[in-house]
């Protein structure tokens, strides 16, 4: 099927265009447009354009190209586009199966998960690893990898950090084993966390890791140009051991890759790598070896016994001889005799793809510099080779009168960190190219020069520090490696540095200092920015959601051990979508910093004002309760009652509703808590707006978005674990009730306790909370399934979509494939569309019901007559059936408006050549009287209660 939204988006996507996209993400991420199958990049920028609620492709590409954020967050979401294991059950249930799978060839397993993202994945196999091995009483381990080219969304998963609504997400028996609640947040707990390592790596690279056991790449493949995919999937199978496994998704498609990897039948999704043709490997390149000898970072090639093949100028000069006196000799050479057995142990152990480090010293003609030596084997025609890179930690004067020999003086020269050399007078003797960018100071005004003037090293509060020199003069056996300092250069500037230093001995005697200092200002103010960023939201300034519930989470702490009583306000914006829909999101970001300021000037110091996201806000305020918390609350709401935004010429009044809960002795945990409050502010919504409601006041709403949000947790759990089954009821013709026409699947839900709950127990819950979607496409899968089992008999079955899947993208493609794989002829499937949902989606319903009217499926528009303007959107769905609401068909003998409306439907519906059918037909009487008014077709108790699908299947089977 053509998806006709992404071709006629396709169409207005000039060349110039894409190449303005692709600038936008490439300022912002390393992510390469080129890499992404052009549709795939499309139905990303669709789905910002759908949160953004902007229509026009221009209006959109223009934000981008302006906005920063908004390239930020449109890379963060293809780099994120891999579905979340646990929200996707069909992943989660693929996986677990695998797992025994993939244990049974290696007990001890290792993963790799390439563009891991936040780490969602990494953490999700680990936890069933670790189920899995205690299932079968096999002690935990295993060791996980997960990759990506995007260091903010490494260091996130590095923290294994997860907020309050993502660990709602977790399975309740994992979430209790394996997360724990720190600082605010859930994170994963140390031992789970220990098992998981995050690297930097872009995809088109070879890993230099190999030996895993699965490499977890769901929805990825499909999302890459042809080429990309070749070149990912080849280094995919290369870090793969023999007979090892690759897990994709299911709208990966893999055909065009059967050399690489071949799909197993014991697990969809899951594919084993074909044994690859042995051929020599590639030589390192000219590009290497030119950038070998160009770097001022001391290096060589060495072949696997450790003999010398290649070496760069920076080393030949450090070690002050000439290439014949090197070449073919073993790399022990420069080392101290001592230090060679450590050199040999670790080139026998070191396997290919690995790398190692190791503290050894460079020989020189004055004496040995302290080093750290980096050494990773790869593979090169026949044989395998070594790369070997030093990082030098200090350098030693040439003699005691402080004179440096004119090799050593070049090398140090040469080198890039930052090098000072003092006398045993504490005056500069030798001073390199590194050293003057850093100071500011030129060498030939350094030299001579006492070091405390040129190495100024500053407190926190501007005063210089006494420098280290001082302290290597009095004791020949200090060595200090990497402190932390604040260096103030010649002109002023601030820097940060790490600072190395030692004394330097000559016949046993102190004949000077050596200081070896690194820049990490950029690192630093990175750090820091990397650090305000994660506790403030960048729009407003105010604390971000995860440092408001670190807050959020020490005050119920605080309160729960006897101290005092804090008051929590969730506070949320009325009709922000007006203003965005209106005026724009640059109007809506705008109104955001001004409300924040606004309720900021309000609060005291002390007050922790957040923004949670959206248009929503909260406030923890220590000591406020009763009556003074009270006051306080309704003074924000009269400071923002009185507020009036101005935009282009004109103001705009603005109220806000607020739900507020007491944190007390009495308190719950801080997802119970935080619910009460949301809860509490649903509740001002719904009573009218620009209000507060307090939990403690008990009001029936707040009871009732309660059982809301406790129904949540109960609908995740059903999910998990097949607590969900389908009934049916039939539809039968007016005046022929022996005759089964029409059939209706509908879904209940196990509880706990072995109940069964009715829809309109969870249904509203599961809308509410974006869960229709995941149930909808249970109930998908589970029918059509079901429905092929059953003989071709003319009846039609019909399963209800929720508007939430209309508006999914994805959802038609998942309706498609099901129907391909379990085979149901499309004609024998009925889609049954509420008017409200068709109404609010009608551009969404159009083309589903278009795409699949295409292939022979029927539709049905349920509960007609209970939303607005009924019949004028009639005629807009291509729709076979029309079923009259229930509450009409109910009342319509003790009304005659009520009969009226099922005429009118009824007539209305005939004239357009539809099929009628009335719900909740109760008694004789009501049908007696439908059949009188000709309405076709009725379903209801009269007819027959609703009954276990499974009954169907069996006595289909006998």
């Amino acid at each position: 099927m053509i998806d006709h939204d992404t071709v006629a988006a396709d169409e207005h996507l000039s060349a110039a265009a894409y190449a303005s996209v692709s600038e936008s993400l490439r300022a912002v991420s390393g992510l390469r447009l080129d890499d992404y199958r052009r549709a795939s990049v499309l139905r990303h920028l669709q789905s910002r354009m759908r949160q953004l609620e902007i229509v026009e492709l221009d209006q959109y590409l223009g934000c981008l190209s302006r906005d920063r954020r908004e390239a930020e967050a449109l890379a963060r979401e293809m780099l994120e586009a891999s579905t979340v294991l646990f929200r996707d059950p069909e992943a989660y249930a693929g996986l677990a199966r695998a797992l025994p799978y993939l244990l049974d060839a290696s007990p001890t397993p290792r993963v790799w998960v390439p563009c891991c993202a936040g780490g969602e994945d990494a953490y999700s196999i680990a936890m069933l690893l670790a189920e899995a091995q205690a299932a079968s009483e096999s002690p935990e381990s295993f060791d996980i990898l997960g990759t990506d080219i995007d260091a903010e969304l490494l260091a996130d998963a590095r923290g294994g950090r997860y907020g309050a609504t993502d660990a709602l997400q977790v399975p309740a028996p994992l979430r209790a084993r394996y997360l724990e609640f720190v600082d605010g947040q859930y994170r994963v707990i140390p031992l789970l966390a220990a098992r998981c390592e995050f690297l930097l790596h872009e995809l088109t690279v070879p890993l230099p890791l190999s030996g895993f056991d699965l490499v977890d790449c769901r929805n990825l493949v499909a999302s890459l140009q042809l080429p990309v995919q070749r070149a990912a999937l080849e280094h995919f199978r290369a870090a793969l051991r023999p007979g090892g496994f690759l897990l994709v998704g299911r709208g990966d498609v893999m055909g065009a890759h059967g050399d690489l990897f071949k799909r197993s039948a014991s697990v969809p999704g899951l594919y084993q790598r074909v044994e690859p043709q042995p051929r020599p490997s590639d030589p390192p390149s000219d590009a290497y070896r030119a950038a070998l000898l160009s770097s001022t970072t001391p290096g060589a090639v060495l072949d696997a016994q450790g003999r010398l093949l290649e070496i760069n100028p920076t080393l030949l000069r450090l070690s002050g001889r000439l290439p014949d006196e090197l070449l073919g000799q073993s790399l022990s050479r420069l080392l101290p005799e001592a230090e060679a057995a450590t050199l040999q142990l670790t080139l026998q152990t070191l396997t290919d793809g690995q790398r190692h480090e190791i503290d050894v010293s460079l020989l020189t003609p004055a004496a040995p510099l302290p080093a750290r030596l980096a050494l990773s084997r790869w593979h090169g025609g026949d044989a395998p080779f070594v790369l070997a890179e030093w990082r030098l930690a200090s350098a030693p004067v040439a003699d005691s009168s402080g004179q440096a020999g004119s090799l050593l003086a070049a090398s140090m020269r040469l080198m890039s960190e930052s090098l000072i050399v003092t006398d045993s007078a504490g005056r500069i003797v030798e001073f390199n190219r590194g050293a003057e960018r850093l100071t500011g100071w030129p060498r030939s005004q350094a030299i001579g020069l006492e070091h405390e003037s040129v190495l100024r090293l500053v407190g926190s509060g501007g005063a210089v520090e006494a420098g280290p020199v001082a302290r290597c003069l009095r004791d020949p056996h200090l060595i200090r490696r990497g402190d932390e300092h604040q260096l103030l250069s010649r002109d002023g500037r601030r820097l940060r540095v790490r600072l190395s230093y030692s004394p330097l001995l000559t016949e046993g005697e102190i004949s000077g200092v050596l200081l070896l200092l690194e820049d990490t200002t950029e690192q630093a103010l990175l750090a820091d920015e990397l650090e305000y960023r994660s506790s403030h939201d960048a729009l407003t300034g105010l604390f971000n959601r995860g440092e408001f519930e670190r807050r959020v989470s020490a005050a119920l702490a605080e309160a729960q051990a006897g101290g005092r009583r804090q008051m929590l306000c969730y506070i949320d914006v009325d009709q922000f979508k007006v203003i965005n829909d209106t005026l724009g999101h640059y109007a809506g970001d705008e109104l955001l910093r001004q409300l924040a300021t606004l309720l900021r000037s309000r609060l005291r110091p002390e007050d922790a004002l957040a923004r949670l996201g959206g248009d929503e806000f909260g406030v923890l305020l220590p000591e406020l309760h009763g009556d003074s918390g009270r006051a306080l609350v309704e003074a924000l709401l009269a400071a923002v009652r009185g507020f009036r935004f101005p935009w282009e010429a004109k103001s705009y009044a603005i109220t806000v509703s607020i739900g507020v809960v007491e944190v007390d002795a009495g308190s719950g945990d801080i997802v119970s808590t935080l619910a009460d409050a949301d809860a509490a502010c649903y509740a001002a919504k719904d009573g009218g707006r620009d209000r507060a409601r307090w939990v403690s006041d008990g009001h029936d709403e707040i009871r009732a978005r309660h059982a809301e949000m406790t129904m949540v947790g109960r609908i995740g759990k059903a999910l998990d674990e097949g607590l969900f089954l389908l009934f049916y009821e039939d539809v039968v013709a007016t005046n022929a009730t022996h005759q089964v026409f029409y059939r209706e699947l509908l879904v209940r839900m196990r509880d706990d306790d072995g109940r069964l709950v009715q829809p309109g127990g969870f249904i509203a819950a599961a809308e509410r909370y974006y869960l229709m979607a995941a149930l909808d496409r249970w109930v998908l899968s589970t029918a059509f399934a079901g429905i092929a089992q059953l003989p071709a008999d003319g009846i039609i079955y019909a399963v209800n979509v929720s508007g939430m899947s209309l508006s999914d993208d994805q959802f038609l493609g998942y309706v498609i494939r099901v129907l391909e794989r379990t085979g149901v002829a499309p004609e024998r499937i009925c889609f049954e569309i509420t008017e409200t949902s068709a109404i609010s989606h009608l551009s969404e319903a159009v083309r589903f019901i278009t795409h699949l009217a295409e292939l022979g499926c029927r539709f049905a528009l349920d509960d007609f007559g209970s939303g607005m303007a009924s019949f004028s959107y009639l005629k807009n769905l291509p729709v076979q059936f029309v079923k009259i609401d229930g509450s009409f068909v109910r009342n319509m003998q003790g009304s005659t408006v009520d009969r009226g409306m099922v005429e009118a439907i009824n007539r209305i519906g005939h004239d357009m050549g539809l099929c009628t059918i009335a719900e909740h037909v109760e008694t004789a009487d009501a049908l007696q009287l439908l059949s009188t008014i000709g309405v076709d077709w009725v379903q209801g108790k009269v007819i027959g209660e609703g009954r276990p699908f499974d009954e169907l299947l069996a006595s289909a089977k006998a």
